[in-house]
This record gives structure tokens, C-alpha cells and sequence, in this order.
């Protein structure tokens, strides 16, 4: 574990958390001892520093030690390969900068990149060459790959994955909110194909027979539920703060901004939520619909327990 946070230098980033928003509505509103506080679902934080809206958004869901226990493994998998550069196309390297130091707060051994981001990615976060030493404590794991089988599957019977995934204590998912030409939409649930080889990958879109790599969208939306059937996230913290409204996933594209993050612990509910950020229905997502048929998490975001922040 990386030490020599200062817990003041941590506070004063934005990254940890919102400290003062929960002491005020401490003090504004003493909930009686027998009522327990309702769950949330799904926190909705909305702010211009992805850092401080992180740290707002953890602390809705119980903090991070809720989720990172002392001497645990983290893998992130964030939606930064080497092939996405363009604005709005990838995970803003702020948003992981928070994750990262709040799992090391918490007490995280190790962290690894489930795939590895560019190498310029970090020149892009403001704050990263303060935070040089945490960052160079994550771990790459490229090219260790292990066969593995779907046991649940309707197309997808098996697949290679980073082995860090299957291995790790607390897995987090980080994907961006943002138009896909493909399947409508990238979130948590398309994210996920960041753990296969390329091998696999193109199965998915060619392992019905398809000529093009979009020609049989069922076929690649049942393998991308069929994939996450495998393990469901931890946590999923969700950019859409600045993403491509068209001509995902690489662009370039429109751009629209919310400055708004999705955290939550269902990888459907959040993209399900995102959904309409980009102008689509989630039941007409047919990634967030076949997940749903294995049980993977909820839809229906009305009756879930949406907790909007603003940062």
C-alpha cells in the first residue's frame, strides 16, 4: 500500500468526500435512533470538480471503506484504452484520481488497470503530478490473460479475461456514458469487453456470421450479458460529465456536458439511468434488456432510490 497520504492535502483535493456537505446535514436534521436511514440506490452528483463530486458521491453510498477493506485488492477498469483520445470519448483521468485515492484511504494493498490506459492519459489530470506516487503504485496487468467459461450463455460459451478480474477483492468499474454507433449506448455493461482479448472481442461481433462488425447487434449484446454474468462490479462510478452524443465510441462527435457522475453498486441501473443522456430508452438497449433476463440488476429507475447531489 502506498502511504504518506496527507489527510489534509487528501480533503483539501476534493477527492475525499464531501466531509462538510454530511456534517451540515448532520447538524440540520438528527434522524430519530429507531429510523434507519433509507439505501441508495443510485447517487447523481452534478459539479464541475469531478474530484470533489467523487468524494460527494462515495460518501451517499457510505464511503469507499464501505467497499475497500483494509489489505483488498482493487481492479478498475476504466474506459481509457490506447485507441480512445478524442474529447468525450474516454474516462476523465480526474474521476479515477479520486477512486484511486480514496481505495488507497481506505486501505487498498494493491491496485491494478484491468486494461491499461495510454500513457499520456495522466498528463490530462491537473492534480496528477501531485499524486505522482499513488498513481505509480497501480499496477499494469496486460497480457495476462486466462481461458475462462460462461457458465450462464445464450451466444458467448467462453471467453479470455485478465486474470486480475476474476482475482481481485473489490472490482470497480469506470466506464463513460456515451453514444455507441453500434449498440446505442457504452456504460458498465459494454465496458466489460475491456477485460477480453482482442480474440474474444471479435467474437462478438462476428461470431454469428456477420460480415460487419454491427450486422448482428443481437448476437453482440446477448455476448455482452452473457460477459457480465462472469462478476458484477462493486462499484461502478459512471462519467458523464463531458461525453460523445454521436459517433461513439472513439468520435470525433457532438460533445454535451452535464458534469454529472453515476455511482452505484447495479451496472444496469446506472446505464440505465444514463440512458437518456443520450437520447436513448434503456428498454431499448438491448445490452440493459438481456442483462436483465440474467438477473443482473434493475431497470425500472423510478423506483429505485436516486440521491441527486450537486458539488
Amino acid at each position: 500500500m502506498v502511504k504518506g497520504i496527507k489527510r489534509r492535502e487528501f480533503m483539501k483535493s476534493g477527492a475525499m468526500l464531501g466531509t462538510a456537505a454530511l456534517a451540515g446535514g448532520l447538524l440540520n436534521a438528527r434522524p430519530r435512533l429507531d429510523e434507519a436511514a433509507p439505501p441508495t440506490d443510485l447517487a447523481v452528483v452534478t459539479g464541475a470538480d469531478r474530484m470533489l463530486a467523487v468524494g460527494k458521491g462515495l460518501a451517499a453510498l457510505g464511503g469507499m471503506k464501505a467497499f475497500v477493506k483494509p489489505g483488498s485488492s482493487v481492479g478498475l477498469l476504466i474506459n481509457a484504452p490506447s485507441w480512445w483520445t478524442r474529447p468525450g470519448s474516454h474516462t476523465h483521468p480526474d474521476i479515477v484520481l479520486a477512486v484511486i485515492l480514496a481505495s488507497l484511504e481506505a486501505g487498498a494493498k494493491e491496485i491494478h488497470y484491468l486494461i491499461d490506459p495510454l500513457s499520456s492519459y495522466w498528463k490530462r489530470a491537473p492534480l496528477a503530478s501531485k499524486y505522482e506516487k499513488e498513481i505509480g503504485a497501480v499496477r499494469k496487468c496486460s497480457g495476462n490473460f486466462v481461458e475462462k467459461e460462461v457458465a450462464r450463455n445464450k451466444t458467448l460459451k467462453r471467453t479470455s479475461v485478465v486474470r486480475e478480474f476474476l482475482d481481485c477483492d473489490v472490482f470497480i468499474n469506470l466506464p463513460i456514458i456515451k453514444n455507441h454507433v453500434g449498440v446505442g449506448m457504452s456504460g458498465n455493461l459494454k465496458n466489460l469487453m475491456g477485460v477480453n482479448t482482442n480474440a474474444s472481442n471479435q467474437f462478438f461481433h462476428s461470431g454469428s456470421g456477420a460480415k460487419g462488425e454491427y450486422d448482428d447487434v443481437p448476437f453482440l449484446a446477448q455476448c455482452v450479458a452473457d460477459l457480465n454474468t462472469l462478476r458484477k462490479p462493486d462499484l461502478c462510478v459512471a462519467d458523464a460529465t463531458e461525453f460523445l452524443l454521436t459517433n461513439g465510441p472513439a468520435g470525433p462527435g457532438e460533445l454535451r456536458k452535464l458534469d454529472k457522475i453515476i455511482l452505484g453498486t447495479d451496472p444496469v441501473a446506472v446505464d440505465a439511468f444514463g440512458a437518456p443522456l443520450v437520447n436513448l430508452k434503456a428498454a431499448d438497449v438491448l445490452m440493459i434488456t438481456k442483462a436483465v433476463e440474467w438477473g443482473l440488476g434493475r431497470m425500472d429507475v423510478t423506483k429505485l432510490a436516486v440521491k441527486e447531489i450537486a458539488a
